[in-house]
């Protein structure tokens, strides 16, 4: 550029500064603005009586690289009522607000963005804040948006090493960082700085969409010009999407633009391009918070594949976000994300050897026994989540390939799965290793395993089948939510209405059918059988009367009926208390507890379990010795082990529940006459008679205490309580073939502290609580840092246990030590455990002792 126009120009800015410094004419401020507006990058006008038109291009760059933001400055410290008093609205109109909204977009934006922050409430700060709302109204924005995506196709970019959809415009990174954080933060900026006087186009609901939808404008655009082969770049684009994700915005930008990408990609493939190129083209920090909200939004991953394309293959964390973190690291509660990433991953065959590696390394973790028994139950069900929805999009080469490799991965995780106490975990293990067994293996051996079906189990299951494409439909679903509502009620109202039409149907056939029924009412060959389930079986053996008798039945393992009869009356016999019970005690609980169902008893478990529970409450002493030290004896099994602990615990429990003494005599069959001395006493007088009809009758809300205090009753279960406790707690480090708490039978030890924790309470307030208090304290401090979930919430309930067992003033006296280090405990699993259950029984357990502490503290001050 010539060095004759540069001065022409700056003699032309410094003339029209200085007449509208100087001049108080509104005809000449109108004609200074009028001259220097022929400069204005989007004045159309070819004819100056300042340039030569041939001239008038380059002085329009000079004008607007140069003196278009100072002089933009200089406007808006002249702005007053007093200086724009004698221009009209109109002139002002047509000569002022055109040097805002007509020039050089971004550089306008900025100093009206700066200029709001800068003044204080005034005529200059209404009139900058109404030419940005201005912006938003006469769509500008789009203007601005599109200037950025042909400014650096036209020789303002400089070539990285980069990738073509990854190259950065290093001369505009500092305008751009700018501008792009003010276009994301315009809506706080405006209420910080107008509060009360804010105006709804800069709400954050409103601004947001307004600026979304100047977004697809300039994508339209783009897409025109890429169908024209012209040049253009997105990285304007890219930047300002990944700012607004990462800010929290995602959720009103993609309201506007998913469902219009969503639509034209169906087709389109220049449109899948654009798509791909604004969303895989973001900033690397950006990418997270911007696919977070991808997967959990779109309705199926077909559309996850037109929007993303191969872009996991190029950008690496783009794959490091979709393989690993929103697999391995995050969970979701919506089964939709994990059909997504692996629909997506399947879905092209570029991508499909990175859905292998990825399921493998899921098995891999899942198998892991450190990551079961740390990391949340949820986050391993959605892991569990993510198998079934890769299992689903295998073809049978994949199958065959990756048989023995998925296999081996899974048979090492199914024996961990199965070990835990946590039944859900083991549930999750039973169905996903049925899942892998029969989907890569169908024709070979399948796991098959017995656990209860419920919802959760029928949501793993449906994730075997892949998600059908919604097809059109699917557009009027994402555009309303009200076409979403008709969209699901639709199916129900047509099964409404093939029900009634069906009933209709019947009711029209009804009268034809009944002619040829009569024929077959003769026959009574195919009449069943009507169940009468009041009906009480009878057994063909007499039910014994005696205990002994009783024993013997069930000693006999040939005769079922006899068996039955003498187990289903066992604890009846037992609550008779015979005077023989303390002598077959514990020979009875010796035999109930090897006794195995051979003959599938119905209620066996039960009834079994009530006659050694009803023992234990009757001969405590003897049945407790009996249970607790057999139960670190070798040769039993685990279930047998939880037996004995389920009656110590159900007879801990018994016992201590207090007895109302019944009278039991029975009412005299014959009515006695009255005695003589009755006969012959005096008749009561009237007014008497009258007035405890009276009080009879009458119906009183208030009288004082209506029932009498209830009278004390022993615990009974105080004497025996140390037989119940303390043998539990000898030998639980043993080591031995068929128990090894520490290690693999964790299940036992954690049902061992949550059997001590209520034994404890059941001997709430005795002379021995104390003692077994502290004894469990100790107990649970040695096996704090178990690894075991299970073990740890178990540990949790014995302390909360101890809390409501024990006086508050015994837990600020002898266990104030230990209360003190319980305390700090709780504190450390609440803030680090990764069960979120723990977690959970954590804070409950410090309310519970803050509780009780502040209680004792407020008491003694009172008395004090």
């Amino acid at each position: 550029m010539s060095g004759d126009i540069k001065l022409q120009v700056r003699q032309l800015v410094w003339e029209v500064q200085n007449t509208l410094s100087t001049s108080k004419d509104p005809s000449e401020v109108s004609q200074a603005l009028l001259r220097l507006s022929i400069l204005l990058p989007h004045n159309k006008t070819s004819k100056s009586q300042d340039f030569p038109d041939s001239r008038l291009s380059e002085a329009k760059k000079e004008f607007s690289q140069h003196h278009y933001v100072t002089f933009l400055e200089f406007l808006i410290s002249k702005l007053s009522v007093d200086w724009l008093g004698g221009l009209g609205e109109d002139r002002r109109r047509e000569l002022l607000d055109r040097f805002f909204l007509d020039g050089v977009h971004q550089d306008a934006f900025i100093v009206l963005a700066s200029a709001v922050q800068k003044t204080s409430p005034s005529y200059k700060q209404d009139k900058c804040v109404s030419l940005l709302e201005q912006f938003l109204t006469q769509n500008k924005l789009t203007f601005m948006f599109w200037e950025q995506c042909i400014t650096i196709a036209t020789g303002h970019m400089i070539q990285t090493n980069q990738s073509e959809s990854r190259r950065q415009p290093r001369v505009h990174n500092a305008l751009w960082e700018e501008l792009v954080t003010i276009l994301a933060t315009i809506p706080d900026r405006m209420a910080n700085k107008l509060q009360q006087r804010n105006h709804p186009a800069f709400y954050p609901e409103q601004y947001f969409q307004s600026l979304a939808l100047s977004m697809w404008t300039t994508l339209e655009k783009v897409h025109g010009a890429i169908k024209a082969s012209n040049d253009c770049s997105m990285a304007f684009l890219q930047l300002l999407l990944g700012k607004l994700c990462i800010q929290g915005q995602a959720g009103p930008v993609f309201r506007v633009l998913l469902p219009r990408l969503t639509r034209q990609t169906h087709q389109d493939f220049v449109w899948q391009r654009v798509s791909c190129l604004l969303l895989t083209g973001v900033q690397d920090r950006c990418v997270e918070s911007l696919v977070s909200h991808l997967v959990t939004q779109v309705p199926w991953y077909g559309i996850l594949s037109r929007l993303l394309g191969d872009g996991v293959l190029r950008s690496q964390k783009l794959k490091y976000i979709l393989t690993h973190k929103c697999l391995l690291i995050r969970h979701y509660e919506q089964d939709l994300v994990v059909q997504n990433i692996m629909g997506y991953l399947a879905d092209s065959q570029t991508r499909r050897p990175l859905l292998i590696q990825t399921l493998l390394r899921l098995l891999e973790v899942w198998s892991d026994s450190s990551a079961i028994k740390h990391t949340s139950y949820d986050q391993h069900a959605y892991l569990s989540k993510a198998i079934l929805a890769s299992l689903a999009h295998l073809n049978s080469k994949e199958k065959q390939e990756n048989k023995q490799d998925l296999i081996r991965r899974l048979l090492e995780g199914v024996q961990h799965h199965i070990d835990s106490p946590v039944i859900k975990i083991r549930r999750l293990g039973m169905v996903v290793a049925e899942s892998v067994t029969k989907t890569v293996d169908p024709d070979g051996q399948k796991l098959n395993f017995e656990y209860e079906e419920d919802e959760e189990t029928a949501r793993l299951f449906s994730l075997l089948t892949p998600p059908s494409d919604p097809g059109d439909e699917l557009e009027v679903e994402m555009e309303t939510e009200k076409g979403l509502m008709k969209k699901t009620s639709l199916p129900q109202r047509e099964d409404t209405a093939k029900t009634s039409s069906g009933c209709q149907e019947g009711k029209m056939t009804s009268p034809q059918s009944k002619e040829g029924s009569d024929s077959e009412l003769d026959s009574d060959d195919d009449l069943e059988p009507y169940d009468m389930p009041e009906d009480v079986k009878k057994s063909k053996v007499k039910q014994p009367v005696y205990i002994r008798d009783c024993l013997d039945g069930l000693i006999s393992n040939e005769d079922a009926d006899r068996m039955e009869a003498c187990l289903s009356v066992c604890e009846q016999l037992v609550r008779r208390q015979p005077d023989n019970l303390e002598e077959v005690c514990v020979e009875l609980v010796k035999i109930l507890l090897h006794l195995q169902n051979n003959f599938a008893i119905p209620e066996f478990t039960r009834l079994r379990r009530g006659s050694m529970l009803a023992t234990a409450v009757f001969c405590p002493l003897q049945v407790s010795q009996f249970l607790t030290t057999e139960f670190y004896a070798p040769n039993y099994t685990i279930m047998q082990r939880l037996d004995m602990l389920e009656v110590l615990v159900g007879a801990a429990q018994e016992l201590s529940q207090p007895i109302k003494q019944k009278d039991t005599r029975p009412e005299p069959l014959v009515q006695l006459l009255p005695t003589p001395g009755e006969q012959t006493r005096e008749p009561q007088h009237w007014r008497d008679v009258v007035q405890r009809r009276i009080e009879k009758k009458t119906r009183r809300f208030a009288k004082g205490a209506s029932k009498p205090d209830p009278t004390p009753v022993p615990n009974k279960f105080q004497t025996v309580a140390g037989h119940f406790f303390f043998p539990l707690l000898k030998n639980y480090d043993s080591r031995q073939n068929t128990l090894d708490m520490l290690g693999e039978d964790s299940l036992v030890l954690g049902r061992l502290v949550y059997s001590l924790g209520a034994i404890l309470y059941a001997a709430a307030n005795t002379m021995v609580a104390r003692q077994m208090a502290k004894s469990l304290l100790e107990f649970v401090w040695v096996l704090r840092f178990h690894t075991e979930p299970y073990v740890r919430q178990s540990l949790l309930f014995a302390v909360s246990m101890v809390i409501l067992s024990v006086p508050a003033h015994v837990l600020t006296s002898d266990l104030q030590e230990e209360i003190f280090e319980g305390q700090q405990w709780l504190q450390d699993v609440l803030e680090k455990d990764t069960d979120a259950e723990c977690q959970k029984l954590a804070v409950q357990t410090l309310m519970l002792l803050q509780n009780t502490l502040q209680q004792e503290l407020s008491g003694g001050d009172k008395q004090q």
